[in-house]
């Protein structure tokens, strides 16, 4: 499933990494009121010096000496936005270790970077699996800088140790704070995979997609946790609202990506009755008037698209459709495999170079040139049984019966011998001497 625990943790580690480690303008709670108290610093003649060297290590991506140059800034003036900077580069580099040794020996309370260096360092002791450390230094982040960031990094602790209602209410205080998808997201699938709230879940979802514009990914959670309730109504449904909602605000990728998942989940009748009813004539339409044996108007609608797109891959459908409604298969050959021609003068797709190779192989038209195209359509895709049985059929027709005989078995071993094309195909490779 698309939702589980694993990416949830691996998710927002690297959130938490990402904005609070890799950001050169490190984000901290505004506190206007607040009087931070004043670090002495110290003169240091090279600090410029020092810091166009930092900033050209880390241009030159050199950033183990960048870190140790910002350490250095740190240790001759007492300046802690060096020090942050030397630690955040750590962090980045993986080197926890330093991390949690400089900012334990250094931090001080109440300056204006203790909120970074409190937050790297519940973070570096959570890499480095001191987890109660961990807590206890992001439980002081979140009293004394409560913020949206800082109450994921608790939470995530949290989530580590498998304290999932404790991760659960600091994500969610997270969220009180500043409400936003991937919080809503992760809250939902602890409800409904480790909290056992599965409706709450749910609701939740279902309460904020409209809230959200139907955002994708959001929608996308929604539809698994129907799927695994068993919701096939349900997810229909939803489907449809996203449909709209994207068709209607012009989110095209939004609205193809939906239409993907109709295809996934939706009864092909259904697909059909929705499409016509909607205008929508594509290839998904084509693809359901195939899987439910319609082929007249499959065909009919490719011809529309293709006059309409000029797109050479409908032309190549087209092809395959024609030959597919055929019922004399011999006489049609010719006008399929010119179009087939003409679309891989410019396209290199498998499943057209698989197809036109088993009709040279299988019409004996021209087999050696049909391996060549197998051979180039196996190259993409080289467990593909389809494309495998085309190369045993072309060996065979060359009477390079042992070659043809190992690639069949290799297949009949794999697939058994329901499909009724290689049942046939294996029955004649068997007796081929």
């Amino acid at each position: 499933m698309p939702w589980n625990k694993k990416n949830l943790i691996v998710g927002f580690l690297v959130a938490a990494l990402f904005t609070a480690c890799v950001s050169k303008n490190l984000e901290t709670t505004k506190t206007n009121d607040r009087v931070f108290d004043k670090v002495e610093t110290k003169p240091f003649e090279l600090e410029d010096f020092y810091i166009m060297y930092a900033l050209e290590m880390e241009n030159e991506r050199v950033y183990y000496e960048a870190r140790d140059v910002y350490f250095k800034l740190f240790e001759h003036t007492n300046k802690y936005e060096y020090l942050v900077s030397s630690v955040s580069l750590a962090t980045q580099l993986k080197d926890y270790p330093f991390v949690e040794a400089a900012i334990e020996k250094y931090l001080k309370s109440n300056i204006k970077e203790e909120e970074i260096l409190l937050r790297l360092y519940s973070f570096a002791q959570l890499k480095l699996d001191k987890l109660d450390d961990a807590v206890k230094n992001a439980d002081k982040l979140v009293k004394l800088y409560p913020n949206e960031l800082n109450y994921d990094v608790l939470a995530t602790i949290y989530l580590t140790q498998k304290e999932y209602q404790k991760a659960y209410d600091n994500f969610y205080k997270a969220f009180i704070i500043a409400p936003n998808t991937n919080t809503l997201r992760t809250i939902s699938n602890l409800e409904f995979f480790q909290l056992n709230r599965k409706n709450d879940a749910v609701n939740r979802l279902e309460n904020n997609l409209k809230k959200y514009d139907y955002d994708f990914n959001l929608s996308l959670q929604l539809v698994s946790f129907y799927e695994i309730l068993k919701e096939e109504n349900k997810i229909e449904d939803l489907l449809k609202e996203m449909f709209f909602y994207y068709k209607n605000n012009d989110s095209q990728l939004q609205l193809n990506n939906t239409k993907t998942l109709f295809w996934k989940y939706v009864k092909k009748e259904n697909i059909i009755k929705f499409w016509e009813a909607n205008n929508e004539k594509d290839e998904i339409l084509v693809s359901a008037y195939r899987a439910t044996n319609n082929p007249e108007k499959a065909m009919s609608l490719l011809k529309d698209i293709y006059e309409k797109s000029g797109n050479k891959e409908v032309l190549a459908e087209l092809a395959i459709v024609q030959f597919d409604m055929a019922t004399n298969k011999k006489e049609i050959v010719p006008s399929v495999i010119d179009k087939l021609e003409v679309v891989l003068q410019t396209s290199n797709n498998h499943i057209y170079q698989n197809f036109l190779a088993y009709l040279l192989i299988d019409f004996d038209l021209d087999v050696n040139r049909g391996l060549v195209l197998v051979k180039k359509a196996l190259e993409q895709d080289p467990e593909n049984i389809a494309y495998l049985d085309t190369l045993a059929w072309g060996e065979y027709k060359l009477r390079n019966c042992k070659t043809a005989y190992e690639l069949m078995k290799k297949i009949v071993d794999e697939v058994g011998l329901e499909d009724e094309e290689i049942r046939v195909h294996w029955e004649k490779i068997k007796e081929c001497k």
